[in-house]
């Protein structure tokens, strides 16, 4: 701790600097003309210098500049570029408002930035999409999707089609932090990972952090993806919305006190049931799922350079299966948000209660049930930005964030149920961190981003462990005793300092070479001892047996922009990184994990590591062809040793993890046909992912029938044609010597499998296609028509390989391949605006 405030004031001593005579800090916002909502992103450049400054998410910008006059140009993507002039004298600030461009150059994009900001920004591994390329994207069953959407990107993978969750550089789908305008969510999918729970509407822009991520960026271990929210029009109200298959919704937007304070509330509901009947399955036919989510956005300007806005996001889904079992997952947030631009100063403050809920209910007559567990979170978080002028920017916080993670009690939910009450603890626990990060120009061709994070983490009572022999593995036959902690005791902590560093070389005004290395931290983990995410996984907390996961990222990238003749704009990428992971989660063979309150018995922990190269080329503009393709290299494996608590995995070898899959290309097209009409395609392919595969089995007998058939064929002496009895395992068993005996006797196989993770799935290949009509210019209702086509080459992916007797007798098992959407899925989506 001493070390982050040493480096707090020091920099902030460079602030006294940034008051030299002759110099004056030129401020302001930028701001969507007809919405007036913030553009993060947009650039402001100065005549005469290499220095620019870019906003925040809230579209303020602030640089410190010689006294003299300038000539400014203002850029957003998306937007027509503004220009100013200004003779600077003293302090100045500026409100600058964007018109929207409807050029075809710019109409499909994959990046919210600059064209050139991937050669010219420092850090590397991120990847920015805009919400107008999210909904031009083909989709399933037109529900245009946020999480689909980074799957389209080098370095993002899942297990298999429609599961929940998306694994990054050869991380769990634990270590992802996904935030939605700053809060963290723990479930970002609706019908089990079939659609995203993001409202496609409601989204302004979003960042992918694979690597280089900023030292503001804290507690998972793996990526970042951060989604932002549009804030409410302060000028008029308007009135969107759309009808699909799946679903349908609807958004409302204007100002309650104009140029003041803007409301935004978006809503969609689904209408999925129907889809069920045509499945084959008799129990899915009687089956029921819906979903439905709510965005709001509250935002008040206090003044030309503070706001102030609260927030809300609810997010629930229901699936009943047949007639006795309900699953359900819901998500409530509520956040509080206030920015303030003061002179060089920048300042964010969030504060916001969250709470996720999921389980099951039991609805079988005589058996129901109840299990509830739920996650609640509350956080205070301060973001300050400093501006140093020639020095760069400093960026330094603090958060602080109280969980309570109740592992749901197993109980009856009638008076006539049979079920018994099955108590589980909840868990208390605190983190806590700071962070400072520097972004340092050094000349015009080297600039260097560095930052420290400190991450403290407190596990808190009331709780009760029980502890084990030691030198044995933890089972129920080693607990030697418990030991209790009372309500408020700290039962133990741990921390440490993240460091971040990015380093970018220019080797012309179109090419750079970048460095990176990231550690991250993680204090909760998920069990999940199947392939995708299900509803009865379960979150835990760093504990004595448990330790928070780190993971250490070393990467590097060549980076290249280049057009041709025509002016569109091409970038060039190769990334390559390595990945060393501590304190990994892993299970023993056949593991329970639900409702065990010896959990740890069932888990093991070791090491993983990943590698992997990126190659990305992108047509980021043009007259009417833009897209990209990427082709990515990427391994990760886990490595579990036995030691004093527990036994190996996997005999001690290191294997493949569940999502290694080493291939993995991605081609995606958006095609302007005419001004009103564009065709839209991605296609995928990717290796099959590991599993493991039975190669032996070994038969067992019963006793009676292997001494019968040991009789029948002479091996047994038998007396007489009277009953005979014999004694075996305390019992007395009876035969009769006139029995028939079959001369085949079929006994119980058990099968024996291969090392872990050995074998592999067929590969996957997908294709989507998708036709959007645009309305008419003009005209106060505008109506447009999206048609997709997902998974057009009807291709039946294996989602899993299993094997099971086709006749009913055991000894003549089959394989046997799931696959989850085997055929073409065409849909058809209304959207409209007025």
């Amino acid at each position: 701790m001493r070390q982050v405030l040493l480096m707090c004031c020091l920099l902030l001593s460079f602030a006294s600097l940034g008051q030299k005579r002759g110099y004056f800090i030129f401020s302001g916002t930028i701001q969507d003309v007809e919405t007036q909502a913030p553009l993060e992103g947009a650039s402001v450049l100065f005549s005469g210098l290499s220095i620019g400054a870019r906003t925040d998410s809230s579209g303020h910008f602030s640089v410190t500049l010689p006294s003299r006059s300038y000539q400014m140009v203002y850029r957003s993507l998306g937007y027509k570029f503004k220009t100013g002039r200004i003779d600077l004298k003293e302090n100045a600030q500026v409100k600058i408002f964007l018109e929207k461009s409807e050029q075809i150059l710019d109409e499909v994009v994959i990046s919210a930035e600059k064209s050139d900001a991937n050669v010219n920004r420092t850090i590397m591994g991120v990847e920015k999409m805009s919400s107008k390329t999210l909904k031009k994207l083909p989709n399933l069953m037109g529900e245009a999707d946020v999480i689909r959407s980074i799957m389209l990107l080098p370095g993002v993978s899942t297990v298999g089609e429609g599961a929940s969750g998306f694994n990054v550089r050869g991380g769990n789908v634990d270590q992802n932090l996904v935030l939605l305008d700053g809060v963290p969510l723990f479930n970002t999918s609706h019908l089990f990972g079939f659609f995203t729970g993001f409202n496609a509407d409601m989204v302004q822009d979003l960042s992918l952090y694979k690597g280089g991520i900023p030292s503001m960026y804290g507690g998972r271990a793996s990526s970042v993806l951060d989604v932002r929210v549009k804030e409410g029009n302060f000028d008029k109200w308007g009135i969107q919305g759309g009808v699909g298959p799946i679903s349908s919704r609807l958004l409302v937007d204007g100002p309650l006190v104009k140029g003041k304070t803007s409301l935004i509330l978006g809503a969609r509901g689904s209408m999925s049931d129907f889809y069920l009947g045509y499945f084959p399955n008799p129990a899915l036919q009687k089956s029921k799922a819906d979903f439905y989510d709510v965005n709001f956005k509250l935002t008040h300007k206090l003044s030309e350079n503070q706001r102030i806005s609260l927030s809300g996001y609810i997010s629930h889904d229901g699936f009943k299966f047949a007639s006795d079992t309900l699953y359900s997952w819901e998500t409530k947030t509520l956040s509080f948000q206030h920015h303030a631009l003061w002179k060089n100063w920048s300042h964010h403050f969030t504060a916001f209660a969250s709470d996720y809920a999921y389980g099951i209910d039991g609805l079988k007559s005589g058996y129901e049930f109840a299990w509830k567990p739920s996650i609640a979170q509350k956080t205070l978080r301060e973001d300050l930005s400093l501006d140093l002028k020639q020095l760069g920017r400093v960026d330094l916080g603090a958060e602080f964030n109280a969980y309570r993670n109740d592992a749901g009690t197993f109980k009856p939910s009638s008076e006539k149920s049979v079920v018994n009450t099955f108590p589980m603890q909840a868990e208390n626990s605190r983190e806590m961190s700071v962070y400072v990060g520097h972004s340092l120009p050094l000349g015009k061709r080297v600039s260097l981003d560095y930052g420290l994070r400190y991450a403290y983490y407190q596990l808190l009572g009331a709780q009760t462990f029980y502890q084990y022999k030691s030198g044995m593995p933890r089972a129920l036959n080693t607990i030697v005793d418990t030991v209790q902690y009372q309500g408020g005791d700290v039962i133990l902590a741990y921390g440490g300092f993240e460091p971040r560093l990015s380093l970018a070389v220019k080797l012309d005004t179109n090419t750079s070479v970048k460095l990176g290395f990231n550690r991250m931290q993680q204090f909760m983990h998920l069990l999940s001892n199947t392939m995708a995410v299900s509803p009865v996984d379960i979150w835990k907390n760093s504990n004595p047996y448990l330790p928070q996961q780190v993971a250490d990222q070393y990467s590097i990238g060549l980076f290249k922009n280049f057009t041709n003749d025509q002016n569109a704009v091409f970038e060039a990428s190769a990334e390559f990184y390595y990945k060393r992971l501590s304190n990994v989660i892993d299970y023993i063979d056949g593991a329970a994990l639900y409702l065990n309150p010896t959990v740890e018995t069932q888990l093991l922990v070791g090491k993983g590591r990943a590698y992997g190269a990126e190659f990305f080329l992108k047509k980021a503009r043009g007259i009417r062809l833009t897209g990209w393709v990427s082709y990515t290299y990427a391994r990760s494996f886990r490595l579990i040793e036995a030691n004093e608590n527990q036994m190996a995995a996997n005999f001690g070898k290191e294997f493949p993890a569940n999502f290694d899959m080493p291939h993995n290309f991605k081609f995606v097209l958006n095609n302007r046909l005419t001004k009103r009409i564009s065709f839209n395609a991605n296609f995928t392919y990717t290796s099959g992912r590991p599993i493991t595969y039975p190669n032996a089995r070994y038969k067992v007998y019963a006793f009676n029938d292997l001494y019968d058939y040991g009789y029948a064929n002479g091996i047994f002496p038998r007396p007489g044609l009277t009953p005979t009895t014999y004694t075996y395992g305390g019992s007395n068993n009876t035969y009769l010597t006139n029995t028939t005996i079959q001369p085949l006797l079929d006994g119980y196989s058990s099968p024996s499998f291969t090392l872990r993770n050995q074998e592999r799935i067929p590969f996957y290949m997908r294709m989507d296609i998708g036709f959007t009509i645009e309305p008419k210019e003009g005209k106060r209702w505008q109506g447009s028509w999206n048609f997709s086509v997902y998974n057009i080459l009807s291709r039946q992916n294996a989602y899993s390989i299993f094997f099971r007797s086709s006749t009913g007798l055991i000894n003549q098992a089959r394989t046997y391949q799931l696959s989850v959407l085997g055929a073409a899925i065409p849909s058809v989506t209304y959207n409209f605006k007025f």
